[in-house]
Order: C-alpha cells, then sequence, then structure tokens
C-alpha cells in the first residue's frame, strides 16, 4: 500500500529504489526482491502488464514510474459530467480499496494463525567476509589468507548489532570470480569485506576493502605492511576500521575498540595452528589426520596454547565421522586434551564446551550433553556448527520444535553451508513437513551433500513421497557398497506398493536378518514398514551395543509409531537414558510419565 499510495503522489514521475527505501520503509535495508514484489503484486491488481504497461512502467537501471494520470477524489465534480479522467480514478479508488481490505486480511489471518512467527520488525546489519587472495609467491601460503579470513569472521562475530556470514558459507565463493553485488544478494547482506594477501617470509602485506553491498560502492579501504609477528595487532585494526565506518547502522553497539588477548607469544606455533585449521576444514580422513599432527607441534611449541588444544580436541572428535578409527578411543583422546588444556591453558579451556557437548552427545550421556550446549551456546551464540550438533541432540530426546528451531538459526548464520542445508532437512521431516523437507535436500545436494551422506533419513523421505523406484536403487546401491545381499529389497518394495505382498516380504526379510545380509538399521526400518513391532523391537535392543549406528532420533517419527506403543518401548527408553534427560529437563509432548498414561494412549 505504501509503494502504491508514493508512486500515486508522484505520478509521471521515475522514483528510484532509494526513494521507495527512505519513504515506504523509513530508511531500513531491504533486499531488491522485497520492491520487486511490491510491484508485481500492484501489477496483478490492476491487471497490469509489464511489457506494455498501463499503470506501472519500469525505467531499467533507475526503479519505476506511474504513467497514468491520477485525480484527487477530492476534486469538486459537476453533477452529471465527466471526463476523461474518471474512468482512471475509479480503477484506481476500487484498486486502492481493494488492496485496503486485502491487507487488512493478511494482517488478521498472518497474526491469528497459529504457529506463525511474529512479523519482523527490523533486521540486524550485515556483512560478509570473503577469503582474503593469496597473492604470494608461494601458493603454499594459501593456509595464511584463509587463516586470516577466519580471524576476521571471528572478531566481528563478536560485535553487538552486527550479524556476520559465517565461514562455510564464504568460503563457497572462493575463486568463483562472482560479482560482489550478486554474492551480497545471495547471502542477503549489506556489506562486503574483501581483499588479498601477500606473505614473504615474516614480512606480509596486506590490502582490504569494504563495499556497500545495496550500492556497489567501495566505502571504505586500507592497506597494512607488517610483519608476522605483528598480526594480531592487525587483525584487531582491520575489524576496528570496519566497525568505525559501519557503527552508525549497528544497534547497541558501545564505541569501545577490539582488543583481542594474542593466543599466543609463539608465532611459528599460530602459523602452525593455521595450517592445522586449513587441513581440518577439509573435513576428509587424510586432512583430519595431518590436522592433528600440526595441532600436536604447536603444542609442543607452547605448551599454554589453548587454541591448539582445543582444535586437536575437535579434530580427535571429527575423525570417527570419516574414517573407521573407534569413535570412543578418539572421544578419550579428545577429552584427555581438553583436560590437558584446564590445566595448562585455563583462560581458553571453557571454549571447548561445545567439543564436549559433541562427544556427549555421541556417548547418549544426554544430561552432561545438554549442559554443555548451553555453557557452549552463552560463549558462542553465533557459531552455526554448536546449534546443528545441538539441534541433533534435541530431535534424539524428542524435542522435536525446539530441534527445528536450533537449525533454522544455525541456517540463518550460514545460508550456504551443505551440512547446516541437511540437517535442516531433517529436522523439516521429523516435523512433518516433507515438502520442505525435499527442498531442503535438494538444496543441500545442490551445495555438495550427496543421498548418502544421510542415507537413512533420505530412504524415510522417499517412501513417504511414494518414490517407491528411487528407494530401490538407493537401497540396492547400499547394500552392495557393503557387500550385501540384496534379494530381500524387491519383496519388501512390492509389500510398500500392495499389502498383500506383505507375508512375502517378511519371510525374505527374515532370511536376510539370519544370514546378516541386512544391517541391525535397516532391519529395524524395514520391520517397522512392515509392521511387525516385535521383530523391530528386537532389532532395537540389539543395535543398543552399536550405539553409532542407532538413530535415536528415529523413534520420534510417524513411521516409529507402532514401536512405541510396544509394552517394552519403556524399557527402550531406559536403556538409551532418554528418562533421565526428561525427569531433569522435561518431558516431550509425544510422551507423559509412566502411570499417568489412560489405557491405549500408547503415544
Amino acid at each position: 500500500m505504501g509503494v502504491l499510495v508514493f508512486l500515486a503522489e508522484q505520478a509521471g514521475e521515475v522514483l528510484t529504489r532509494d526513494q521507495f527505501i527512505e519513504r515506504v520503509w523509513l530508511g531500513r535495508v531491504v533486499s531488491d526482491e522485497v520492491l520487486s514484489r511490491c510491484i508485481s503484486l500492484l501489477r496483478a491488481s490492476l491487471g497490469d502488464d509489464a511489457r506494455e504497461p498501463k499503470f506501472i512502467q519500469t525505467v531499467p537501471k533507475i526503479g519505476y514510474r506511474l504513467i497514468e494520470a491520477v485525480e484527487s477524489l477530492e476534486t469538486p465534480r459537476t453533477t452529471g459530467a465527466t471526463t476523461a479522467a474518471e474512468p482512471a480514478v475509479r480503477r484506481w479508488w476500487q484498486a486502492l480499496a481493494g488492496l485496503a481490505v486485502l491487507s487488512v486480511a493478511f494482517i488478521y489471518f498472518y497474526l491469528s494463525w497459529p504457529g506463525k512467527p511474529a512479523p519482523v520488525v527490523a533486521t540486524q546489519t550485515s556483512i560478509v567476509v570473503l577469503p582474503f587472495v593469496n597473492r604470494s609467491a608461494d601458493t603454499d601460503n594459501e593456509y595464511f589468507s584463509d587463516g586470516l579470513t577466519e580471524e576476521l569472521i571471528d572478531r566481528l562475530a563478536n560485535v553487538a548489532g552486527l550479524q556476520v556470514v559465517a565461514s562455510t558459507s564464504a568460503f563457497s565463493f572462493k575463486n568463483h570470480g562472482e560479482d560482489v553485488r550478486g554474492i551480497a544478494e545471495r547471502l542477503g547482506v549489506d556489506y562486503v569485506l574483501e581483499g588479498n594477501v601477500r606473505k614473504d617470509d615474516e614480512e606480509i602485506r596486506i590490502t582490504a576493502q569494504l563495499v556497500d553491498a545495496r550500492r556497489g560502492f567501495q566505502v571504505w579501504s586500507d592497506r597494512y605492511d607488517t610483519s608476522l609477528r605483528n598480526i594480531f595487532a592487525v587483525q584487531d585494526e582491520i575489524a576496528n576500521g570496519i566497525v568505525d565506518e559501519i557503527r552508525p547502522r549497528l544497534t547497541g553497539t558501545d564505541s569501545s575498540q577490539i582488543d583481542t588477548v594474542r593466543p599466543t607469544d609463539v608465532i611459528p606455533a599460530y602459523e602452525l595452528l593455521l595450517r592445522g585449521r586449513y587441513h581440518l576444514k577439509r573435513r576428509e580422513e587424510a586432512p583430519i589426520r595431518r590436522s592433528i599432527e600440526l595441532f600436536q607441534q604447536a603444542i609442543e611449541l607452547d605448551p599454554a596454547f589453548g587454541d591448539a588444544y582445543r582444535e586437536l580436541a575437535r579434530a580427535y572428535a571429527l575423525l570417527p565421522e570419516y574414517s573407521y578409527e573407534d569413535s570412543e578411543e578418539l572421544s578419550e583422546l579428545a577429552i584427555a586434551t581438553i583436560a590437558q588444556a584446564a590445566v595448562n591453558a585455563p583462560d581458553t579451556a571453557e571454549s571447548a564446551h561445545d567439543v564436549l557437548a559433541f562427544l556427549h552427545f555421541r556417548r547418549w550421556e544426554w544430561v552432561e550433553a545438554e549442559q554443555d550446549f548451553r555453557r557452549a551456546l552463552a560463549a558462542t551464540p553465533k557459531d552455526p556448527n554448536l546449534r546443528q550438533w545441538y539441534s541433533q541432540q534435541l530431535a534424539s530426546v524428542g524435542y522435536i520444535e525446539q530441534a527445528l528451531s536450533q537449525v533454522l538459526e544455525a541456517k540463518n548464520l550460514d545460508v550456504l553451508s551443505p551440512v547446516v542445508n541437511e540437517r535442516l532437512a531433517v529436522a523439516y521431516m521429523w516435523a512433518d513437513d516433507d515438502d520442505l523437507a525435499r527442498q531442503q535436500f535438494d538444496l543441500a545436494y545442490e551445495l555438495g551433500m550427496g543421498p548418502r551422506a544421510n542415507p537413512e533419513a533420505y530412504l524415510v523421505l522417499l517412501l513417504r513421497q511414494g518414490d517407491y523406484d528411487t528407494a530401490r536403487e538407493l537401497l540396492a546401491d547400499l547394500q552392495k557398497l557393503f557387500a550385501r545381499a540384496t534379494e530381500w529389497i524387491d519383496p519388501f518394495i512390492a509389500a510398500l506398493r500392495d499389502p498383500a505382498n506383505l507375508q512375502a516380504a517378511r519371510e525374505a526379510l527374515a532370511l536376510a536378518a539370519r544370514e546378516r545380509n541386512v544391517s541391525l538399521v535397516y532391519q529395524l526400518g524395514a520391520w517397522l514398514y512392515l509392521g511387525d513391532a516385535d521383530e523391530a523391537m528386537n532389532a532395537a535392543f540389539e543395535l543398543l551395543h552399536e550405539p553409532g549406528e542407532f538413530k535415536v532420533e528415529f523413534l520420534f517419527a510417524r513411521e516409529a509409531r507402532i514401536l512405541r506403543c510396544h509394552p517394552r518401548f519403556g524399557e527402550l527408553v531406559a536403556a538409551i537414558g532418554l528418562d533421565n534427560y526428561w525427569n531433569r529437563y522435561g518431558w516431550p509432548t509425544l510422551f507423559v510419565r509412566p502411570g499417568e498414561v489412560a489405557a491405549g494412549e500408547c503415544d
């Protein structure tokens, strides 16, 4: 309505995007898409055509203009007389009245619809730090330019009122050569920081520039010629230069300067840390092993280097996810590393609660995990990886809505992270929003997460949507991957298509289970789909001996209802330890305490 009135007031004049923003949105930062959407809705209401406009004309690269004459309704008229402008006036009045009614109706239903979020009144100022380009003669110095980028992201993330795009999304544009304004539009940010680094032994030259993404103008730039020993001060100086430039647009930001405590006085140890992070970020077995070696070397050079301990613990915790290493053994190494940090670097040991939380979660130590997740979130609320991990914890204890909320926040912080987008797909699925789940899975795959990253969850979605052919193909591929027979798959799919085939499917699955040609994970799922709660429960109890394989969050899916109705379900819950968590933090909506449930209400 504001756009329409502004066009009518300035009929015949070309109005720029900035004028619309200033008048309609009172200068608040909004995307180009918002204004374009308003124009599109107006054209639809007026029956206008953008290619041959009668009302609203697009002036390329400038703005919009109302091309039909407008007359005030308050102008005196002679009874019975008409003017050439009267039909246009009538059409405008009808359009205004109709849009007013629609606006009121929309606001009413939007505010009263159950479960809808509150309208967003304002948004934070946002920035993305693009990966600094390595201009060194030695291409191996890329670890340093990447490390500088990460350090600047961390410093700016602690500025109140400033939303900083997480490194995963920022680094997705590395070496892409995409236009800065295009990147900003994809990420929905106001500012883009970019730069380059030249490192020659101990000498360093850093060039940085800040671009106003909305206008495409450079608003700040600087060059720093320094030595490696002064790198921490230079990082603070760059961050302060950015904050000083955009401070008028930040809310809740004081005038104090960023002054980071030096993490170490041993510069070679810091270089080893950056090298280790460079390898750890690649999330593959060999690079993670290499990162462990580098973090260990950094600790040898500086036994009080807290960041090195934390990263080493993180590498230990992640290695089992990308290798066949024993998770319990690596967990013990990670915990021992954090304990060592508490002795040698107590000031930074507090920052390792995210790793501890993840380790407790993996061990089904739900209460301890919850405590560490809360302490970690209090320290680093803008860590998308932490919120993604916490989402997994909450889903595994049956807090489905809270799990979705956490991963949505992670997505807001790291919009292009393939891991976060894949996790959001799973969260939508447990919340029974299968269409959004499919969209998120598709997006995660576009960003690099293939179906095998989380095949069990994806299989559930395929079966929910009746895509049996794709499900059969994926199941067969996974069976072959682990050198297992596939004879049970066709009878299983046939039973899903037609319940008349149930008995044949159960016999085929039972034979495959006896011959160990199907994993316990797939046994549990298949028995549930075939409606055999007893066999599913037997598989679940066997899976207790393989906690790394048991997908606890699946217990709260709609497919597992017959398992939740089973007389032994309470025993299973106790064996997993969920009741301890619920007694401490509250029972999820699917369950009530024993003794409080009415007959037949098995959920």
